[in-house]
């Protein structure tokens, strides 16, 4: 602003320009905050400073008597001998409003006891009683103590194939979720509800039969067939008699990643050996219900018309992101039906999910259907099952079922909740068809509960499931409001001649931070302009949303990060 006098303009005029804050600071000491105060308000906040001490006896001290010839000379009003709950004395009526008090550190000095200093704080509260304080929009933060952060100890799961008892070492990442019996009749999670009242409207359609949770969660595939990306590859132990102690006391044959294996109680050669010579080490965890179709349909209880019924976890790699889920249950509604009704059973079958979904997600605008047998790629969309085609007969026709979400912009977030397949019965009869709808029952809890990071779900935290007691559902309270963060960048050159596998660098981030980096960002791609080598530069961001995460802790697992993507994707450390 140009001034037309011929003289510079004042400070009072500064003061009649804009409105001025005024700040009342008691109770202080060697008065730091209130010089660090006035450097920050420049200019803009009249300050009273005021101390409970003769300004005598604070001026012994060297800083304080500088803060002190600092604040006058900035303007400052120093006041001593304030009683801090007697304010209505040191100031006249018109002088007493004030937009901040501050009260750094509330104390009786010296030893004081609890019961002194809390008797202070009452009566400075208690300066004005006609008036009271506005709480409009205000915080409540409440600390408590923090789950510990558990290491976690290996895990031995027994299993039957083909009439074998075997037992596997589950995946690090898995190793608190595979268990965990979400759907079991005595739980209250959202997903068990969730499932629950899909179960229901679907049995006023059709007989329905639920199947039991025998079938095994290691399905037995050809590595060239199944995209190795996405599973997770397991060497079950086939010796006659596997440890019977499910944890931590068996030792399992192995864990196979393409070019990475994380459990190191094997050698190469004895990996090898089990690789070439024994048919059952071409397993791995199912990452679709849609795997045990045919052993369904073979069972002699599977009847036509009859909608069989299928509920459990599954298990997938994937990159990391805050609604991309390793593992989520899902559950499976099978029929046969006389070849050519196929549309008339998916129509009905969409009609029942669409009106349960539409019953448990009024702030849905509405259902989008892809008669595709591609699923819809976006960066709003979230996948069902990216994963294994368990068989290829099913894949005749897919249609998609897709959520849309209401938002104030025009980008609309969409999510993939679940799929719909028809194709033919198989070598049971060819005069049926069969028709199997999945359904993602995380996703669909995270929608209708406004859960934003599908780690919530898994969460042992009881201030959680207390918000879903009697299978209420409702808007997720978030009980850690800013959970602290960690930023750590790692740069490596990739090796020459081979394509990088960022699905394995994701997954290996799951495992050595337990599920605590919550994204991974490509900051940077070099490429050598003599070697042509190239060197990629990666931000990981830890953050936990239900323990206490510290930076010690951060930090070995980002050392650890460092030598895992070392040894198993053989890239060469920056």
């Amino acid at each position: 602003m140009k001034w037309g006098g011929p003289f510079p303009p004042k400070r009072e005029d500064f003061d009649t320009m804009r409105p001025t804050r005024r700040l009342l600071l008691v109770g202080e000491g060697n008065f730091s905050f209130s010089a660090s105060l006035c450097d920050a308000s420049n200019r803009e906040a009249c300050i009273i400073a005021t101390c409970f001490e003769s300004e005598e006896r604070v001026s012994r001290q060297a800083l304080a008597k500088t803060n002190i010839q600092y604040l006058r000379g900035k303007g400052v009003e120093v006041c001593f001998c304030v009683d801090c709950t007697k304010l209505k004395d040191y100031f006249l009526p018109a002088k007493r409003n004030f937009d901040c008090i501050y009260f750094n550190f509330p104390h009786c000095g010296r030893k004081a006891g609890v019961t002194k200093n809390r008797e202070l704080l009452m009566k400075f509260f208690c300066r004005s009683q006609d008036k009271s304080f506005p709480v409009e929009g205000a915080l409540n933060h409440i600390f408590t103590w923090g789950l510990p952060f558990p290491h976690p100890r290996p895990v031995i799961c027994q299993t039957e194939l083909e009439g074998k008892r075997v037992s596997f070492q589950v995946p690090e990442i898995f190793v608190d979720k595979i268990n965990r019996r979400f759907l079991d009749t005595n739980s209250d999670h959202p997903v068990r509800t969730i499932n629950e009242k899909l179960i229901a409207q679907l049995s006023q359609t059709f007989p329905l039969q639920r199947v039991d949770h025998s079938l095994s969660l290691l399905h037995q595939g050809c590595l060239s067939a199944v995209p190795q990306s996405n599973g997770f590859w397991i060497i079950p132990n086939t010796e006659e008699n596997p440890n019977s102690d499910p944890i931590g006391k068996g030792t399992a044959r192995g864990i196979l990643f393409p070019g990475v294996r994380f459990c190191r109680d094997i050698d190469q050669d004895d990996r090898m050996k089990t690789q070439e010579g024994d048919p059952l080490s071409e397993h791995y965890l199912r990452s679709s219900l849609l795997v045990h179709v045919q052993d369904v349909i073979r069972r002699l209880s599977f009847l036509p018309g009859t909608l069989h019924v299928l509920s459990g976890p599954v298990f997938r790699k994937c990159l990391i992101s805050p609604r991309t889920l390793p593992v989520f249950h899902e559950t499976l509604f099978m029929c046969a039906v006389d070849k050519g009704t196929e549309g008339s059973c998916i129509q009905m079958l969409m009609d029942n999910i669409k009106n349960t979904l539409s019953s448990l997600l009024p702030s849905l605008s509405c259902f989008t259907l892809n008669s595709t047998v591609e699923e819809p790629k976006s960066s709003e969309t979230i996948e069902l099952n990216d994963s294994v085609r368990p068989d290829p007969h099913l894949d005749k026709t897919q249609y998609f079922i897709c959520v849309k979400t209401n938002t104030s912009d025009s980008k609309a977030s969409v999510s993939c909740i679940g799929a719909i397949s028809a194709a033919p019965c198989g070598p049971i009869s060819c005069e049926l068809g069969i028709v199997c709808a999945s359904v993602n029952l995380d996703l669909v809890a995270m929608q209708i509960c406004g859960i934003s990071d599908w780690r919530m779900l898994w969460t042992v935290d009881e201030r959680f499931l207390n918000q879903f007691i009697g299978g209420e559902l409702g808007p997720f309270k978030s009980f850690s409001l800013y959970p602290p963060s960690y930023v750590h960048d790692v740069s490596f050159w990739v090796p020459e001649c081979e394509q990088f596998d960022e699905v394995a660098f994701h997954t290996i981030a799951r495992c050595v931070s337990q599920e605590t980096v919550v994204s991974i960002q490509l900051l940077d791609r070099f490429q050598h302009p003599q070697t042509g080598q190239i060197s990629l530069c990666y931000r990981l961001t830890f953050q936990s949303c239900d323990k206490a995460l510290t930076h010690q802790q951060v930090a070995e697992m980002q050392m650890q990060f460092r030598k895992e993507i070392q040894q198993c994707l053989q890239v060469t450390l920056r």
